[in-house]
């Protein structure tokens, strides 16, 4: 019986995967556990809801491919992530919208449902209120004309930033920033760069005062490429010129 007892006692003790340490009378248990590792975000991949709000760029005008311009590019260049399951991207670009236009957009309902419901805001204003400037002062244009207008701009881009968080208080901001579209007009390019750089140095500044915001900054795209970025009406990008802006808003969304 002693001896029955005896092998039972062994073949326990090599069965167990704890290893045991005598320490002046006290037994400690040693058991092989490796540290917790953290999950990679693609672990359990996401699913992102987009809202795209604002003028022509957003609406695609432009792109010869008629593919929808840099929405379409930046949906698909989002699901080859491996951290995203699916995307819903909702467009509501409007030819021709000027921020006092995307005022009014964002009273419409199905906008402001879009925009709550949304985990990205992307957001693309601007350059007609800049146009509408150069209509109005065709031969009176100055850069007092700019700066003055530009106070103006920026107080309703503050509106329109403010009413997005009415609607959506956590979703992440995306402003993309103008570029200059006249840089076949030698004459008048290097002033309407720097009234540019101004409009979105005061864009960045009005967005920075929201949390959770990123800026694009796609002016430098189309000044320093030597590739036409434009499309037959010489303002609108053309399908290469989305596609350049579609990878650098995924470049900013990607960005901690």
């Amino acid at each position: 019986m002693v001896l029955i007892i005896f092998i039972i006692l062994i073949l326990l003790g090599g069965c167990s995967s704890t290893v045991s340490t005598y320490t002046g009378g006290l037994t400690q248990n040693k058991i092989g556990l490796q540290p917790k590792q953290e999950v990679p975000d693609y672990f359990i991949p996401r699913e992102l809801n987009i809202a795209s709000i604002g003028d022509s760029l957003t609406q695609g005008v432009g792109d010869e491919t008629k593919q929808g311009g840099y929405t379409t590019i930046l949906k698909e260049n989002l699901m080859q992530q491996k951290e995203i399951k699916e995307v819903t991207l909702n467009n509501y670009g409007v030819k021709g919208h000027k921020t006092t236009d995307l005022l009014n957009r964002l009273d419409d309902e199905e906008v402001q449902k879009g925009i709550a419901e949304a985990d990205i805001i992307i957001i693309t204003i601007g350059g007609n209120d800049i146009m509408k400037i150069v209509r109005d002062n065709l031969f009176d244009l100055s850069f007092e004309v700019f700066q003055s207008e530009q106070t103006k701009y920026e107080k309703r881009l503050y509106k329109v930033l403010e009413k997005i968080r009415d609607y959506n208080s956590d979703g992440e901001i995306v402003l993309v920033g103008l570029y200059n579209p006249f840089g076949w007009l030698v004459d008048i390019s290097i002033e309407i760069n720097a009234i540019i750089d101004n409009w979105n140095e005061g864009s960045s500044n009005v967005l920075s005062e929201f949390t959770n915001t990123k800026y694009v900054t796609v002016a430098d795209i189309f000044s320093n490429s030597e590739e036409n970025l434009l499309a037959s009406d010489e303002f609108h990008p053309n399908a290469k010129g989305y596609e350049l802006i579609s990878e650098r808003i995924l470049k900013t969304i990607l960005t901690d």
